[in-house]
């Protein structure tokens, strides 16, 4: 298998010129409500000849758009695509005001929109009973992977890219950060910016992206500014919380014992959001797991250069496409 890596001198005239205008011609949207009141958005695509059908789950204070590259490949080598983003996120449901804000005030939604989407939306649309299969990164990934516990049956296959299995607090001990976020909870000060945690600047920082692409970052930063509701990038201490109440859920000792399916783990070298240590105790924990660490990467896999792509896309593709 090959896949024809966009290549990084041309990335921002082939997304114009080639993947837009393609998946602008198959794009279909459309939203659901699990709970009355509160929409969340999807897109979906479909492949001219379909082996299998793919689910991709964003991470934090992303969106869809950043995976029109991802969506470009898949649909490239067999794959329909459907997209959910996420409740605080782009066009979905969002609690506050603050356009920068993402704001989750139960983790648990999360994991309940997904499986409400996957039941509801895409299974009865794949008529043809394709393979289905999942591609989450970040936070998605930690959605996922509770997901693949609480409802075993559904996928049989999973890619977990740079999955949040535990946030990395740096030189401040998890359980400190834990104990000042239920304090400002408790307080009434839990959509306080959370200290570091900006508006998103409109000059454009390379070195502080989570991606080792710059015309990748840079294609995703301008979209930014030019759609605000993908501007999002604020974490509050209540979002704080449900963040490491979803890690921790997905790292419960019984919940990784229930997952049947084959889930392939990618981990970022230089990764300064998640902990490796808890993607190895993951891949080891649940029954059938493989982790891949791929070198010289920062966080957003999908977003290094040409060359890692070119192996990280053929190991994706070969290890969903099987049966």
């Amino acid at each position: 298998m090959r896949v024809n890596i966009i290549a990084e001198d041309r990335f921002a005239d082939a997304m114009r010129d080639t993947v837009l205008p393609f998946l602008d011609g198959r794009r279909q949207t459309g939203t659901f409500e699990r709970v009355p009141g509160e929409s969340i958005f999807y897109e979906h695509y479909e492949a001219d000849d379909p082996a299998a059908v793919v689910v991709i789950v964003h991470g934090f204070s992303s969106s869809i758009p950043k995976f029109y590259e991802s969506v470009w490949y898949f649909l490239q080598n067999g794959f329909s695509v459907w997209l959910i983003e996420q409740r605080g996120h782009g066009r979905s449901f969002r609690s506050t005001a603050d356009p920068d804000l993402v704001r989750l005030s139960d983790y648990r939604d999360l994991v309940r929109d997904l499986h409400y989407f996957v039941k509801k939306v895409v299974i009865p649309a794949n008529t043809r009973h394709l393979p289905l299969r999942l591609f989450a990164h970040s936070m998605g990934g930690a959605v996922s992977a509770c997901l693949l516990s609480l409802y075993p049956d559904i996928f049989d296959r999973a890619v977990l890219s740079s999955p949040m299995l535990e946030i990395n607090t740096g030189k401040i001990p998890v359980f400190a950060s834990l104990a000042l976020a239920e304090f400002k909870i408790r307080t009434g000060k839990g959509d306080e910016y959370m200290p570091g945690s900006a508006p998103m600047s409109d000059r454009f920082d390379f070195e502080g992206s989570l991606g080792t692409s710059r015309a990748r970052c840079e294609w995703y930063f301008a979209l930014q500014k030019e759609h605000p509701e993908y501007r999002m990038c604020v974490t509050s201490w209540l979002t704080a919380m449900q963040l490491f109440r979803l890690a921790r859920e997905a790292m419960r000792k019984d919940m990784m014992k229930r997952i049947t399916a084959n889930v392939l783990i990618f981990q970022a070298e230089n990764d300064t959001l998640v902990k490796p240590e808890a993607q190895k105790r993951f891949a080891e924990a649940i029954a059938h797991g493989r982790l891949i660490r791929v070198p010289g990467v920062k966080h957003e896999i999908c977003r290094s250069d040409s060359a890692t792509l070119a192996g990280y896309w053929v190991t994706v593709f070969s290890f969903l496409g099987q049966k």
